[in-house]
């Protein structure tokens, strides 16, 4: 029986114990159940090729970030970055680290914020139609509206120039930025930011859409209008 005991003793030490990370950072080993080894994936373009232009990521430099899962803080040393090629979360100890074989679960009760932006794992329904899976980043949520941002990089194959007014070009990635909005908390939809799409979202009566679209001189450019119009009319 005594020896039960020890190995039970040891054995709950061993599955709640601290780990030591490679910037000596102790790290609760229960965080490694949120994450993902990617060690055997392989890469869809060469990232060696010094030709590529740009880059996976909007921002390569691991920052200090908040994980949330079913919505409890996880209390511990973490730093992620967005790779918007691949949608996803990738993890590391170190924020000096370049690359990292570690990626956030994708799974709907795992949230996190990088630096005060917060990444969500949802479905959303595209612009056909299409159910997907993926990370959006919170911009709005208000007591009615909801927006969300999709962050897309796109690598672009390299082409020769077969005549002499034809260019070349290096193989590259191309950022792009999709919207999705939802309102009362019903699915998340994408949306073209222009005034008619947006009007049409809305579900008050034509001359107070007009009013307001007047007053804050929007211009259906940049996701800040659209903030700035689903904040003026959540109020209502």
């Amino acid at each position: 029986m005594k020896y039960f005991f020890y190995f039970f003793v040891l054995s709950t030490y061993s599955i709640f114990s601290q780990n030591i990370g490679s910037n000596g950072v102790r790290s609760d080993s229960r965080i490694n159940d949120l994450f993902e080894l990617i060690k055997n994936r392989v890469n869809k373009y060469p990232n060696t090729n010094p030709k590529v232009k740009g880059s996976e990521y909007f921002d390569k430099i691991f920052k200090p970030a908040e994980v949330k899962y079913f919505d409890k803080d996880l209390d511990e040393n973490i730093f992620l970055r967005y790779n918007a090629y691949k949608d996803e979360i990738e993890f590391s100890n170190n924020p000096k680290t370049l690359s990292s074989d570690k990626i956030l679960m994708k799974n709907m009760n795992i949230s996190c914020s990088i630096v005060g932006e917060k990444y969500i794992y949802t479905n959303y329904i595209n612009i056909n139609g299409l159910r997907k899976e993926g990370y959006l980043v919170v911009l709005f949520i208000g007591k009615k509206y909801a927006l969300y941002e999709k962050r897309i990089k796109l690598f672009m194959e390299g082409s020769e120039a077969k005549t002499s007014l034809e260019r070349s070009f290096d193989p590259r990635f191309v950022e792009k930025f999709k919207y999705y909005v939802s309102k009362n908390n019903s699915e998340k939809k994408e949306i073209k930011i222009n005034k008619k799409n947006l009007v049409d979202f809305m579900d008050l009566d034509a001359k107070n859409k007009k009013k307001i679209i007047k007053q804050n001189k929007l211009k259906f450019k940049k996701a800040s209008d659209i903030i700035t119009i689903l904040n003026e009319f959540d109020q209502i």
